[in-house]
């Protein structure tokens, strides 16, 4: 209203002068109503104009607050975004430290990643697979590089041992009519066994395995006394059965070892004065021997887990032997797994536990086996004595084993 107002105002005092004008000087009066139509002309166009920048303001501040309204909920969006993939990243890297990092530090099946994990970008995912990737070559180069000084070391103790038993023997060989010399010289040639056999077993459960065999196959009745020598209470031994089966000379070394493990162990866990019969016999599918032991036995679930361990249905490294190493059914089962030999654990009429070794038939021969190797002789002599006359000494086993 007010702009119109101005208009007519305008006219009116655009008649008035034009009037007065008019009835004195003609062509001033035209001069005059030209120039004022002139300048309502250009009040116009800035009218317009005007107009025309309110309207355009209008829109731009409709704009502005648009996109501010778009601007914060793109912030919302993106702050809620944000909150969603802090708690998914805590999450999965909570469940990447307790449960994908261990198993990859312990060489272990590694676990997936949670389930909604798969909502974390491609990068982080990335990363976490990343690291994974690098613990897991850095932990398997330190567990090969502890593995080969652990061989080593254990490959020196071996070495030790066969020195120190060359020595005594050579010794007692010079004053065979010495009996308290040859009885100490057996007893640091027992002790030299059993230092011998703890290193063998932490090779073979390193992986190594005795690269030695002995020259001739073994009677299964002469595996089980070579095998008695070679625990501390070998004395408590006693070792009946069938002599006609004999094993494959490649095969009587680690055979020696896995029954010296069960006879270590039921000595150990039987009552000190009672004896761990050993019996041997042939069956169907080749040969077994069985050791008993007088103790109390293992409850069902302990029972369980140790026949899977001898079985070498659950094998069991360096990782997994505990702090106090408990290595004597674990190398039982790796010599199992890798030779064929089955191996059984189950309750005993003596009260304790029975161990069933059977030999396959692959693993036995019809030859000969020979004539008193390495000691087997000694080996029947030794277990033959009565208590009162019996020495802690040792039955030989082939030079360069144990």
């Amino acid at each position: 209203m007010l702009w119109p107002a101005t208009l007519l105002t305008l006219l009116c005092g655009y008649g008035g002068a034009v009037s007065l004008l008019a009835a004195q000087r003609l062509a001033t009066a035209v001069l005059l109503g030209t120039l004022m139509v002139l300048a309502l002309c250009g009040l116009e166009a800035l009218r317009r104009q005007h107009r025309t920048a309110v309207a355009e303001g209008e829109s731009l501040g409709l704009e502005l607050a648009r996109r501010a309204a778009q601007s914060e909920r793109r912030d919302a969006d993106w702050q809620s975004y944000l909150t969603e993939q802090s708690e998914l990243m805590r999450l999965e890297l909570e469940h990447f430290v307790k449960e994908r990092l261990p198993a990859a530090v312990r060489g272990r099946t590694v676990p997936p990643p949670r389930t909604q994990s798969a909502e974390l970008t491609q990068a982080v995912a990335d990363l976490f697979e990343r690291v994974l990737c690098e613990v897991a070559e850095e932990c398997e180069y330190l567990e090969e590089t502890r593995r080969l000084v652990l061989v080593e070391l254990a490959g020196r103790v071996q070495s030790s041992a066969h020195r120190i038993q060359s020595a005594v023997t050579g010794l007692s060989d010079r004053y065979p009519d010495d009996a308290e010399l040859l009885e100490t010289t057996m007893l640091a040639d027992h002790a030299a066994t059993q230092q011998a056999r703890h290193a063998q077993s932490l090779k073979v459960l390193c992986g190594e395995w005795p690269g030695q065999e002995w020259r001739q196959p073994l009677s299964l009745v002469d595996v089980a006394r070579a095998a008695s020598g070679r625990i501390v209470a070998y004395r408590r031994v006693e070792v009946t059965g069938d002599p006609a089966p004999a094993v494959r000379a490649a095969l009587a070394e680690p055979l020696i070892h896995l029954v010296a493990e069960l006879l270590a162990n039921a000595t150990e866990y039987s009552p000190p004065r009672t004896t761990v019969p050993v019996t041997v016999r042939a069956v169907q599918k080749g040969a077994v021997v069985e050791v008993h032991d007088g103790g109390l036995g293992l409850a069902t679930d302990r029972l369980s887990t140790a026949r899977e361990i001898a079985s070498g249905r659950r094998p069991l490294g360096l990782r997994e032997v505990g702090e106090v190493p408990q290595t004597g059914l674990a190398v039982v089962g790796q010599y199992a797994r890798r030779h064929g030999f089955q191996v059984d654990l189950g309750p005993s009429p003596y009260g304790g536990l029975r161990a069933v070794v059977l030999v396959p038939a692959a693993a036995l021969t019809d030859d000969e086996p020979g004539g008193d190797p390495f000691g087997a002789e000694e080996a029947r002599r030794l277990t033959s004595l009565d208590p009162a006359e019996r020495v802690p000494g040792l039955v030989p086993h082939p030079t360069g084993t144990a």
